[in-house]
């Protein structure tokens, strides 16, 4: 295969992020891409376990899935979560990892550029912002891939005011989506972060691209009651390649629809 897709744990079991997935293998297969899975043989990259201090256990994954990734045959490596994309692309090197990694949104915007993946229907005006997640931007500095995905789809970007670089954490990060907020905390980061949102005008979406942050806001419009979708942007792309009726990986606001 061309490519490995690390798929990463949220963006295999969570029910809601599972559609997700398979929107990314839909555009990929239609598209022709040569990429394959390593099923039963890809465990957690470990980049939250290595940030709570489980330094034992992150080796002990790495271990098993640099075994699992020597016994396959590939040219690059591309992962839907950043959390697994920071450590794949930052740590593994230290392991023995000798593949370039990627981002989807980077894989993504490269196929687009070279016709490879054709968004032949103009969604002109969808208006949608988007969320920098942390490990993607403030971590990696990949801000760009996703937005020339955002207009090669044709809606309009309304930017947060707090974005690119400069994000706002949806409060997952370093192993805390497994935590529980303390009782004393007034809002969720999550939640603030779709207040700041909403101060934006009308959206059609709020626009993600990593499996944490689609849980998180998921939830969170939900308690806030934004008239807006929590969707991942590959969404947005397979209603740009017309295709019949696709089952968008989105969740509604007030309204609770699907996206």
């Amino acid at each position: 295969m061309e490519y490995v897709w690390f798929v990463g744990d949220f963006a295999s079991y969570d029910e809601r992020v599972q559609l997700a997935s398979q929107c990314v293998a839909r555009i990929l297969h239609d598209a022709g891409v040569s990429f394959g899975l390593l099923y039963e043989g890809e465990r957690n990259a470990g980049n939250d376990v290595r940030r709570i201090g489980e330094e034992g256990l992150f080796e002990m994954l790495v271990e098993q899935n640099m075994g699992t990734l020597a016994k396959a045959q590939f040219e690059a490596i591309f992962t839907t979560d950043p959390h697994s994309l920071n450590t794949l692309r930052n740590e593994y090197p230290q392991f023995g990892l000798d593949k370039p990694v990627y981002h989807y949104t980077e894989l993504f915007a490269d196929l687009v550029s070279r016709g490879v993946i054709s968004l032949r229907t103009p969604l002109t005006g969808t208006r949608v912002t988007y969320h920098d997640p942390c490990y993607l931007a403030r971590y990696n500095r990949i801000t760009e891939a996703p937005r020339k995905l955002i207009e090669a789809t044709g809606a309009e970007l309304v930017e947060m005011p707090r974005h690119g670089t400069n994000t706002f954490c949806c409060g997952a990060g370093g192993g805390r989506i497994w935590m529980t907020d303390s009782p004393e905390l007034d809002e969720r980061p999550s939640e603030q972060r779709i207040r700041e949102a909403q101060t934006l005008g009308d959206l059609d979406y709020f626009l993600v691209s990593c499996p944490k942050d689609l849980a998180m806001y998921s939830d969170a419009v939900k308690v806030v009651g934004a008239d807006f979708r929590v969707a991942e942007l590959t969404a947005l792309i397979e209603r740009a390649l017309a295709q019949a009726e696709p089952v968008s990986p989105g969740v509604g606001g007030a309204s609770g629809q699907a996206g």
